[in-house]
């Protein structure tokens, strides 16, 4: 691969021979056009390209979340592709001839600030979602003024909703409104704090809520 700067033809794009000009990162570059193969994927390549796709289709409306949640750049892996190699690893297994997610061992967020504890979810008149948890604020690594925020993940229409920034770890409790998506039906949960100032992150906890 080589990169390219801009030249009285601008940057390079598209195929010649066997080289592609593509854009990584926002960086110009030149690569070796892939060998097609005649040789059939193996069992284990097809499975693991399955695994790919389920993960990619989960993840992928989380990305901006992910991006800024899911650590930081480690060589050229982008948090984005951290988070999907770790979930490709600890969070997809086979059941029978189908694939399911692991929802507990889930992350969406990965850091070093003090996670959340103890908490705690009741659903009341239907849509009113009681968060309890410990105040942990004077443990390491965490404040009294970090920020609360929740994501709910519901299956039966493949959608994740946020609430952000809800509540302190001080607090101890809050709660919000579910939407009518997530009313009577199972749905995932992760809780995590981040700083005021958003320079850091905890690693979510999972809860689940409704039926």
């Amino acid at each position: 691969m080589a990169t390219m700067g801009n030249t009285i033809f601008g940057h390079f794009s598209g195929k010649v021979g066997s080289v592609v000009g593509a854009t990584w990162r926002g960086i110009p570059v030149l690569r070796t056009a892939p060998r097609e193969s005649s040789k059939p994927p193996s069992p284990a390549q097809l499975l693991q390209r399955a695994k790919f796709s389920a993960l990619m289709a989960f993840l992928h409306p989380i990305k901006p979340f992910l991006a800024a949640r899911f650590g930081k750049m480690e060589g050229s892996k982008a948090p984005f592709d951290l988070a999907l190699s770790y979930h490709l690893k600890e969070a997809i297994k086979v059941e029978g001839d189908a694939l399911r997610l692991i929802y507990p061992k889930v992350c969406i967020s990965k850091g070093h600030l003090r996670g959340v504890e103890g908490i705690t979810a009741t659903v009341e008149a239907e849509n009113l979602l009681i968060l309890e948890w410990i105040d942990n604020s004077d443990q390491s690594f965490a404040g009294m003024g970090d920020l609360l925020t929740i994501a709910i993940y519901v299956p039966s229409v493949a959608s994740f909703f946020f609430f952000e920034n809800i509540a302190l770890r001080k607090d101890t409790t809050t709660q919000l409104t579910l939407p009518i998506e997530a009313v009577g039906v199972e749905a995932h949960a992760w809780a995590t704090f981040v700083t005021m100032s958003g320079s850091q992150v905890a690693v979510s906890n999972y809860f689940l809520v409704g039926s």
